[in-house]
C-alpha cells in the first residue's frame, strides 16, 4: 500500500490533535510562563525542566506523560492543593497551599500521580 505525502500529513494532523487534547492538561512551556490560576507541575527541581499547567480541578491520574515525573510544584489556585503518589487519591498525601511552590523530595519526587483540590481526605 502506497501512502501519499498527503495522506501522511492528514495523518501527523489528526495525530498531533489527539496529543493536544490530554484531558486536564492546559499547555506545557518554559517555567516563567506558569499562569495565575493553575498548578504547574515541574520535571526539575526548584521550578526547573519541562513544565506542565493543569486546571485546578481534581485529576485521579495526571496521565502517562506525567505520571511519577514531577519534581516540584507551583500551586498558583486559589485553594489549597492535595498531591498523592498513586492514582485515584491513593498512596502518600501532601497539602500545598495556594500560591506555594514545593519541592517533592524523598517519597514524593518523581512520585505524583494525581492531585485533588477538594482537600487530602483522611
Amino acid at each position: 500500500m502506497k501512502l501519499t505525502v498527503k495522506t501522511a500529513v492528514l495523518a501527523a494532523a489528526i495525530a498531533s490533535t489527539a496529543v493536544l487534547t490530554a484531558p486536564g492538561t492546559a499547555s506545557a512551556g518554559p517555567k516563567d510562563a506558569c499562569m495565575g490560576g493553575m498548578v504547574c507541575l515541574f520535571d526539575g527541581h526548584n521550578n526547573t525542566g519541562d513544565m506542565v499547567q493543569l486546571y485546578p480541578v481534581d485529576t485521579p491520574n495526571i496521565g502517562w506523560a506525567w505520571n511519577d515525573r514531577a519534581s516540584s510544584v507551583w500551586n498558583l489556585s486559589d485553594g489549597q492543593v492535595c498531591i498523592w503518589t498513586d492514582a485515584d487519591y491513593n498512596g502518600y498525601h501532601f497539602s500545598i497551599p495556594a500560591g506555594g511552590k514545593q519541592e517533592l523530595l524523598f517519597l514524593y519526587d518523581n512520585a505524583v500521580s494525581s492531585f485533588s483540590v477538594s482537600g487530602c481526605g483522611g
